[in-house]
């Protein structure tokens, strides 16, 4: 499973020094972790996505009926913020997806919930 993307939560802004000595003002994202909440696969939905949900505290009666019934499907804790993502078509079956997988870079294009 070649996930793309992962789901973060903004705690805030910062500054850092750069090379050539400006001060830059740059987003400080909490990324995940993530759990694999569904899977959609190319024979019975005719695509292969997974729906990832951002291990955040919910209370359970928070939760509607058909939302627990989903999660309690795929065997996790309710949470807050669900996003699919496309795949390539792969058959690593993993439970979670975290931030240590990607590389560091200049720009991040995330799907943030709302603080």
């Amino acid at each position: 499973m070649a996930v793309d993307g992962i789901i973060g939560i903004k705690l805030g802004m910062t500054q850092v020094f750069a090379e050539d000595g400006n001060l830059v003002g740059c987003t400080v994202l909490q990324a995940g972790p993530c759990v694999v909440v569904q899977r959609r696969t190319s024979e019975k939905d005719g695509y292969e996505a997974v729906q990832l949900g951002l291990v955040e505290f919910v209370k359970p009666q928070r939760v509607n009926k058909a939302m627990t019934g989903h999660f309690k499907k795929a065997g996790v804790a309710p949470v807050r913020v669900l996003r699919e993502i496309r795949l390539a078509e792969s058959k690593d079956e993993r439970k979670s997806v975290t931030a240590c997988w990607w590389k560091v870079s200049k720009r991040a294009n995330s799907l943030m919930s709302p603080a």
